[in-house]
């Protein structure tokens, strides 16, 4: 069959691509703005707009209902070090309301490269950025966040995975003790989210509160190589199945006034959590805490290869049914290396090494196991113990 001379063949029609948005006032550093503010673009924004914001100071509240890139002057610039120069950044300034508000099931939004800042006051609460009504796909990197109520308060469904990275998260304390974290993952599960890679200090709760939603744990959560300086604890995990917390470092140093709080606080409902390989010296309160204060019993959980040093408690567990705390590295603990409270049975806690403490082992239940406790000690290595034989000697 031959073709006629007149036939067109026409393939599918291209995708249309969003027009880029330009934020800002016209100058070298800021050529050819569409918009004069963020929000005028915001509004303006086809769905899965790219919105290049310019160096500024941007007031008010950007409510993002729609997928969107919002881009600014220090987009793929990591924000835990330098980023000094403010006249430098894209800055959203709340102005005691949120920064970036995102609305309803929105998904797909990435915020990348700006200082967001004064969210909250004494009496009102207010985010750095909103992202907790069900959406997914979330990117928020390379910002600074500082003095708001919550850096960021967010869930994620997981159906798109999220990415909370490169930020430096600086004394978001607004409205008193309902503030206190950089990353708040609230009011829902936050399901397939990675917080990797930041800086966060001075925090009067926690630099990251993992609450969630005690109905919908979460799911592929991964809180990993994080720094936490002179914050009054690092992690809050609860509600949570398979989550990891690994090769985290936490600070406190000499001087810092700051509320006494955990290096990582387990707090209950959690399934196979991984607490592995962190690094946590120098601080009042202890160093690994596992309690089932807001949940149920945690179960499978396994704190593996952490070093702590200079802590109240290197590790204390209290009323778990099972779990295991092996091959940690803990020393001068000001009371117990590691202790188990009197409500545990069937823990596992094998081949630590503990030294330098008052204390370096001790477990307070009674039962039929090791050394008459409720509890398995095996290959644990320390000076001082309790009952004698929960630790072997050097």
């Amino acid at each position: 069959m031959v073709l006629g001379a007149g036939l067109l063949l026409v393939g599918p029609a291209a995708a249309q691509v969003p027009p880029v948005l330009r934020v800002g006032v016209a100058s070298a550093a800021c050529p050819a703005p569409t918009h004069p503010t963020l929000v005028a673009a915001v509004a303006a924004a086809a769905p899965g707009s790219t919105i290049l914001v310019c160096p500024g100071v941007y007031p008010g509240t950007v409510v993002v209902d729609k997928p969107l890139i919002l881009r600014g002057a220090q987009r793929g610039v990591d924000a835990r070090a330098g980023r000094s120069n403010v006249a430098a950044e894209s800055v959203i300034d709340g102005g005691g309301a949120a920064g970036i508000r995102i609305t309803g099931t929105t998904s797909g939004v990435t915020v990348d490269g700006f200082t967001i800042r004064n969210a909250g006051t004494s009496t009102q609460n207010a985010d750095g950025i909103e992202a907790f009504s069900g959406g997914s796909g979330f990117t928020f990197t390379d910002n600074v966040v500082t003095q708001t109520t919550y850096g960021i308060t967010m869930s994620s469904t997981g159906a798109v995975a999220s990415t909370v990275a490169h930020n430096r998260f600086d004394t978001n304390n607004r409205s008193g003790a309902a503030g206190g974290s950089g990353v708040f993952v609230c009011c829902g599960p936050g399901n397939n989210l990675t917080i990797a890679d930041n800086l966060f200090t001075g925090h009067s709760s926690a630099a990251v509160n993992t609450a969630g939603d005690a109905a919908r744990p979460s799911t592929g959560l991964r809180i990993e190589r994080n720094q936490s300086i002179d914050d009054a604890t690092f992690a809050v995990v609860v509600n949570a199945k398979a989550a990891v917390v690994a090769d985290n470092v936490v600070v406190r140093r000499p001087g810092a006034v700051v509320d006494a709080g955990s290096g990582i606080y387990v707090g209950g409902g959690t399934t196979s959590l991984q607490v592995t390989r962190n690094v946590i010296s120098a601080g009042a309160a202890t160093g690994i805490r596992v309690t089932n204060v807001y949940g149920a019993p945690n179960v499978g959980l396994a704190v593996v290869g952490n070093q702590v040093i200079d802590r109240q408690y290197g590790v204390r567990l209290s009323g778990q049914t099972s779990g295991t705390v092996r091959d940690n590295s803990i020393a001068r603990s000001t009371t117990v290396g590691i202790l188990l409270d009197a409500d545990n049975a069937g823990v596992t806690v094998t081949g630590n090494r503990i030294g330098q403490d008052p204390l370096d082992c001790q477990d307070r239940s009674t039962g039929t196991r090791t050394a008459g406790t409720a509890n398995t000690w095996t290959g644990n290595v320390a000076l001082r113990s309790l009952p004698v034989g929960v630790c072997g000697r050097f």
